[in-house]
């Protein structure tokens, strides 16, 4: 193995690859990224895989001496992005199992394990695709609805549907769904059902103008541009919820017109408790008021356009799912209540559903220490 490369795009290959080789994989093989370099095809490529997700990118060079090996992600990474100059060199000593990585005059000697038994994942090309743009945005829009800790496989995942010629990513933890849409030439209707995690590293990787190419082929959705193609395992024995009947099954009495920002406001005053669980929500003749009685109490009047003042009290819904939405959406944002308290959210491109919670539930104020004492000597005395 012996080539030349442009320093900026071989330090963009490596920081893809290590996102999924990454140090907390078990196998030192996996923790590593399979580099290979092609004389006749002139091109330097990369394969890293947890086996669950892969990536396969390639890039053009200047390639002397043809050759594979392995090498670790993060170590790659840190010397090419560190290297001074605009060009690197790699030459790998076969015999000593060493690669030297050259640029100008420094120079690094770094051991590498041979490529032989490296599990080169299985990568087929599917040939019905669609085109999908945006996932950064779209999966910002989702992941704090994604539970990865449940024992449902769907709750972990963010499902990609296109339909109408729109894609709509959409991910529920249990009590919230969040929905988000985008214009895209979809053609007929399918379905994805990805891991959360796995569909926030290829976000993380990716840019809100890089188009795709989408597709299914036996358990994998695969993901293509140029240079580039990610493979993600799926879940064909997983049913995600019907979002469609979800929203259908709230009959909305209550409507308020508000601006976001002033949602997003009045709960990042409240965010200072730190132990908050649950936040009231309460529409008056030309207010929607949102309070809370933990550690803090808190209340704000925020100006909005009412069809229906609620009776008092209002309704209860989870603080960190609320705080999360409202810090997404930008503009005027609808919310509708029905007589059951299920409350529908609606943005300029999000749909957000939300169950009622019980007022039990809000955080326990702190014992003071007086009665923490009390307590303690109680206790003593009992023990006696």
């Amino acid at each position: 193995m012996k080539f030349d490369m442009e320093k900026s795009v071989l330090a963009e290959m490596a920081e893809k690859a290590k996102r999924i080789a990454s140090d907390s994989l078990p196998a030192e093989m996996l923790r590593g990224v399979c580099l290979e370099c092609s004389r006749s095809e002139q091109e330097v490529s990369m394969i890293a895989t947890d086996l669950s997700m892969s990536i396969f990118l390639k890039e053009p060079a200047e390639v002397i001496e043809s050759g594979r090996i392995v090498i670790n992600a993060r170590l790659l990474f840190d010397i090419i992005s560190h290297a001074p100059g605009d060009v690197v060199r790699f030459w790998a000593d076969y015999k000593k199992n060493m690669v030297r990585i050259r640029s100008q005059k420094s120079a690094y000697n770094i051991m590498f394990l041979s490529a032989k038994h490296y599990p080169r994942p299985d990568m087929p090309f599917p040939e019905d695709t669609v085109k999908i743009s945006g996932i950064p945005g779209m999966a910002a829009k989702t992941a704090f609805a994604v539970n990865e800790d449940s024992a449902n496989k769907a709750l972990g995942c963010i499902c990609l549907r296109t339909h109408k010629n729109r894609i709509q990513a959409a991910a529920s933890n249990g009590s919230c769904v969040m929905l988000t849409k985008q214009d895209a030439d979809t053609g007929e209707e399918k379905q994805f059902l990805l891991p959360g995690k796995q569909f926030l590293k290829l976000a993380a990787m990716s840019s809100n103008e890089d188009e795709y190419s989408m597709g299914s082929i036996q358990n994998r959705v695969v993901f293509m541009k140029k240079g580039m193609m990610v493979s993600l395992e799926t879940f064909w024995d997983v049913t995600f919820l019907d979002t469609d009947r979800v929203i259908q099954s709230v009959t909305p009495q209550y409507t308020a017109t508000v601006d976001a920002k002033d949602m997003k406001n009045a709960l990042d005053m409240m965010s200072v408790d730190g132990e908050i669980r649950i936040v009231n929500i309460l529409f008056g003749k030309t207010s929607v008021i949102v309070s809370c009685n933990g550690n803090v109490s808190a209340r704000a009047e925020l100006p909005a356009k009412i069809s229906m003042e609620m009776p008092k009290g209002g309704f209860y819904y989870s603080f960190k799912d609320s705080y999360h939405l409202f810090r997404l959406i930008h503009g005027i944002a609808q919310i509708k209540i029905d007589k059951n308290g299920l409350m529908l959210v609606r943005g300029r491109d999000e749909l957000f559903f939300q169950l009622p919670r019980r007022p039990g539930e809000q955080a326990k104020k702190p014992e003071s220490k007086a009665k923490a004492g009390n307590k303690e000597k109680t206790a003593k005395k009992a023990a006696a």
